[in-house]
C-alpha cells in the first residue's frame, strides 16, 4: 500500500496552507497500487499480461473498422487504448510548458487532465472542502458552483456582490471584508473573465484584489476558474487571469493557489471535455497534491477519454494553432463590438462587460418574466433573477443578428 503518510507529510511540511485547508477525504486520498499502476510499471515488458484491454498479436489495438474509418489523422493507439491515469504524460507536460512560459517564476505541479473544467473544480472541492469549509463565490456566478460546493460537498457558501452600482465598479472592498470575517479554513473561487458578467478586472483592480486575498486571516485555497482565459476585448485588462499574480504574491503558509483551465474555450473544443488542474506548488508538495488529485479521478471516472486528449496534443504541437485561434477570437471580438455598440445606442442599462462571451443587462424584477416573454417570441436569453439580470451570449449569435437580438430585448424591457 502506498505511504499516504508520506504524501501528507510532504504537503504539511512544504505547503502548510494546503495541508490546513485539506478535507478529511483529501487527507485520506492516495493513488492506489492496483491494475493501473502495475500495468504502467510493466509498459515495455516483453510479455505484458497486466491490463484488461484488447491488442493483437503485435501489441496493437484491434478497433472495429466501422469506428477506425471515422478517425482521420490519429493513430489507432491514440484512440482505442487506455490512456495513462491522470492523462497523457506528454499532454500534461505540454500544458505545463505553456503555463510556465506565461508564468516563468511560478512553481507549478504537473497538470492533471480532467474531464472538462467542471471535473477540475469538483476535484478541488473533494480535496479541500467539506461541512467545515466556507466557500466564497461571487454574485452572480455560474450556477454549477452551488451544486459542486454545497450540494455535493456540503460546504457553507458565502456569496458577495461582485460589482457595485452608482457608479458601476468591481466590489473589491466587499470581497476584502468577507475575507477578513473568515474564522476557519476556506476556499475562494475566482472566475476571470467572468460568467455571467463578461467582466475582466483592469490591471489596477487586479492588484487590489490580490492584496485583499493575500491578507487572509485564515488558511485559504484560491481556485482560479480560468475557463475563458484570453477572451478579452478591451485594453488595460489583465490578459491571463489572476493565477500568476496570486502565486507570486501570496504566502504558502497561508494560501494555496490552484488553476482550472482547459481546451473547452481556449481551443474551442467544447465536446472534447479536456480540462486541467494545476497547483502553484513546488517539489514534493506539488507531487503529492497531483497524486491526490489523480486518486480522485481514479476513484470516480478513472482514465480520461483518449481521442480528445490526442486531438488537444496535436493542436498544441501545431505551428498553425496561434493563427487559427486568432481567426476565431477576432470573430468573437467583432461580435462583442457590435453588441456593445447596439446596447449603447439604445441606452439599455447593463453591467460592465469587456470579455468572455456575455453581456448582462439590468432587467430588475422583470428578469424572468422578460425571458419567458422573449422565449415566446423565439428569442432565447438567460435570466439571473437574484441580481435582476438578463444574460446575452454573443458566442452563439452571428454579428448580423445581434441588432435584432438587442432590439427584441429592448422592446421587452421598455
Amino acid at each position: 500500500m502506498p505511504d499516504v503518510d508520506a504524501l501528507n507529510r510532504a504537503i504539511r511540511t512544504e505547503h502548510p496552507a494546503a495541508w490546513r485547508c485539506m478535507s478529511a477525504l483529501g487527507r485520506r486520498l492516495f493513488f492506489p497500487v492496483g491494475v493501473s499502476s502495475q500495468s504502467a510499471e510493466a509498459r515495455g515488458c516483453r510479455l505484458n499480461a497486466t491490463i484488461g484491454q484488447l491488442t493483437d498479436d503485435h501489441g496493437q489495438p484491434m478497433p472495429l473498422p466501422v469506428m477506425a474509418s471515422a478517425i482521420d489523422g490519429l493513430t489507432d493507439a491514440e484512440v482505442f487504448l487506455y490512456p495513462p491515469q491522470g492523462g497523457r504524460r506528454d499532454l500534461r507536460a505540454a500544458w505545463r510548458d505553456q503555463l510556465q512560459a506565461r508564468f516563468p517564476d511560478t512553481p507549478l505541479s504537473l497538470p492533471l487532465v480532467t474531464a472538462g473544467l467542471t471535473n477540475g473544480l469538483s476535484i478541488a472541492a473533494e480535496l479541500f472542502t467539506d461541512e467545515d469549509t466556507d466557500v466564497l463565490i461571487p454574485l452572480p456566478c455560474w450556477g454549477n458552483y452551488q451544486h459542486i460546493f454545497r450540494t455535493y460537498r456540503g460546504a457553507n457558501l458565502i456569496d458577495y456582490p461582485c460589482m457595485l452600482r452608482d457608479p458601476w465598479r468591481l466590489n473589491i472592498e466587499g470581497l476584502a471584508a468577507q475575507i477578513q470575517k473568515l474564522e476557519r479554513k476556506a476556499m475562494l473561487v475566482l472566475n476571470v473573465p467572468g460568467n455571467p458578467t463578461g467582466y475582466t478586472p483592469t490591471v489596477s483592480e487586479a492588484e487590489a484584489l490580490v492584496d485583499a486575498i493575500a491578507a487572509s486571516p485564515v488558511p485559504l485555497v484560491v481556485v482560479c476558474d480560468d475557463a475563458y482565459r484570453g477572451m478579452i476585448w478591451e485594453p488595460d485588462l489583465i490578459d491571463d487571469g489572476l493565477f500568476g499574480l496570486l502565486a507570486a504574491r501570496t504566502d504558502p503558509e497561508r494560501v494555496l493557489v490552484a488553476k482550472v483551465d482547459g481546451a473547452t474555450k481556449e481551443l474551442f473544443f467544447f465536446g472534447g471535455r479536456v480540462g486541467f488542474l494545476t497547483f502553484a506548488a513546488a517539489g514534493a508538495a506539488a507531487d503529492a497534491l497531483a497524486e491526490k488529485a489523480k486518486a480522485c479521478t481514479r476513484a470516480t471516472i478513472s482514465a480520461m477519454p483518449a481521442p480528445s486528449q490526442a486531438l488537444v496534443m496535436r493542436a498544441l504541437g501545431s505551428p498553425e494553432l496561434a493563427a487559427q485561434r486568432k481567426v476565431i477570437r477576432d470573430m468573437l471580438q467583432a461580435r462583442y463590438r457590435v453588441l456593445r455598440d447596439e446596447i449603447a445606442a439604445r441606452g439599455l442599462p447593463h453591467w460592465p462587460f469587456n470579455s468572455a462571451f456575455f453581456a448582462l443587462l439590468d432587467a430588475g424584477d422583470r428578469a424572468e418574466s422578460a425571458r419567458q416573454a422573449l422565449l415566446a417570441q423565439g428569442v432565447g436569453v438567460i435570466s439571473f433573477p437574484a441580481v435582476g439580470g438578463l444574460r446575452l451570449s454573443y458566442s452563439t449569435t452571428p454579428a448580423d443578428q445581434i441588432p435584432a437580438l438587442v432590439e427584441a430585448v429592448a422592446a421587452q424591457l421598455a
